[in-house]
């Protein structure tokens, strides 16, 4: 029986590896990289390489959604393939699909997790993980098409008393990230037009850059002035905090610099 074993890279570059996954690469027949799902700032495959003393398959989006990770199933059918990936493995829908085709084939797999967006962002700023509704992100927009769906998730969010994390987009093959200040604004267009309240300029709001690394960014403030500010560090996500108890508020102010008149206590539908 062949083996197919997913590991996440975490969110530092190559010091966010698990050990386990580190061991579990190194002594694979074959090395598979994916970058295209979320981005991870100085990270390179050539570094990982040099890691692991061995060569690295890049794959692009195509290569699993198209072909159905043709080339991981292979590799993995007649020995032990590893497959990389940023954050935790199996968080994007492609992955689960390659896990489920590997299974049907009688592939063994094994999966050894790393740190995520999704426990990082709250931690970080201070907000309670289990008061978080439904996470989105926001697109770059095509040939000048915006969906509004992100705003329509974050009012439903706001009018259950719930926290939003907002992902921003990557082009992997432009290089492209969009920033904090561009995802802002399109949610306070989409109020303009929309007048729902939901991304008003009082909001309060989160940015959060450089996740990971080791000096994060966090600011805080109304969604106004916020969208004015410029983060440097990349990758960049926004939160917009929904109902908060009164240490999620005290931790606001100390760790994104909120004033005491920019929280709003109260219900924020």
């Amino acid at each position: 029986m062949g083996k197919l074993v997913f590991v996440g890279l975490g969110l530092r570059g190559l010091g966010g590896i698990p050990l386990e996954g580190l061991e579990k690469a190194r002594g694979a027949d074959r090395v598979f990289l994916e970058l295209y799902t979320s981005p991870m700032a100085d990270f390179s495959p050539e570094k990982l390489e040099k890691l692991l003393g061995k060569p690295v398959t890049l794959l692009r989006r195509v290569d699993l959604e198209d072909e159905g990770g043709r080339k991981v199933l292979e590799a993995a059918g007649g020995g032990c393939a590893v497959f990389m990936v940023p954050g935790d493995p199996l968080i994007a829908t492609t992955h689960v699909d390659l896990k489920l085709r590997a299974l049907k084939a009688g592939v063994k797999v094994e999966v050894v997790h790393a740190a995520s967006i999704y426990s990082a962002a709250p931690s970080i700023s201070g907000l309670q993980i289990y008061k978080f509704g439904k996470t989105v992100t926001i697109p770059f927009p095509s040939s000048g098409y915006t969906p509004e769906t992100p705003y329509e998730v974050l009012r439903e969010n706001l009018s259950r008393g719930l926290h939003t994390l907002i992902l921003l987009d990557y082009d992997a093959e432009k290089g492209r990230w969009m920033t904090v200040k561009e995802g802002l604004q399109y949610l306070l267009s989409v109020e303009e037009k929309r007048g729902e309240g939901a991304a008003r300029p009082e909001r309060l709001a989160l940015g959060l850059a450089g996740v990971g690394g080791p000096d994060v960014e966090i600011r805080g403030g109304a969604m106004g002035r916020l969208a004015k500010a410029d983060f440097k560090l990349k990758p960049q996500t926004i939160i917009v905090p929904g109902s908060l108890h009164f240490v999620e508020a005290e931790a606001l102010k100390v760790l994104a610099g909120v004033s005491a008149e920019e929280l709003n206590l109260e219900s924020p539908g």
